[in-house]
């Protein structure tokens, strides 16, 4: 089945544009919450003289004994943000309980900025880049962070950006 829609431009200040929010972005009840751990991470090889913070979703169900899948996001706390957009670690959860997604870990990382810095946001530069950066980044410097703490399935389908 082909369902066809009218175009309509979308107005060029999207401030006002919001989306409605299914029943997988709020808090349902009966579904355990899981805990989210902030880090910051500076020192890094891979994006020099940047700093960025990262949060971490375990979900209630996360038993150590069984690897769990991972899923990373970027722009970090816009998908993380509890009262923003996409509400990413209550979707997390309520996907799970339901049993639409296996048990998953939630990666979620800001850009890098350089503190002090006239222009301190590095994200075009990480994000839009024609190379493997940020991918070596997350894979040798965040996710070691991750797998240090969490048993994270190795199977690549298991994975997630």
């Amino acid at each position: 089945m082909v369902i066809e829609m009218p175009y309509h431009p979308l107005p060029i200040d999207q401030s006002d544009v919001h989306y409605v929010h299914g029943p997988d972005s709020v808090v349902q009840p009966g579904v355990p919450a899981g805990e989210t751990i902030a880090f910051d991470w500076h020192g890094s090889a891979i994006c020099p003289g940047t700093f960025r913070k990262f949060w971490v979703h375990v979900p209630a169900q996360y038993d150590p004994t069984e690897p769990a899948s991972l899923m990373v996001f970027q722009d970090g706390w816009w998908y993380l943000d509890p009262e923003g957009q996409v509400r990413g670690a209550t979707v997390l959860d309520n996907l799970m309980h339901c049993g639409d997604i296996p048990v998953t870990i939630g990666v979620f990382v800001d850009p890098g900025i350089f503190p002090n810095a006239a222009n301190p946001k590095n994200r075009n530069n990480e994000y839009d880049a024609f190379d493997d950066r940020y991918a070596s980044f997350l894979l040798r410097e965040i996710i070691p962070q991750v797998t240090e703490r969490y048993a994270i399935a190795q199977a690549p389908e298991r994975w997630g950006i």
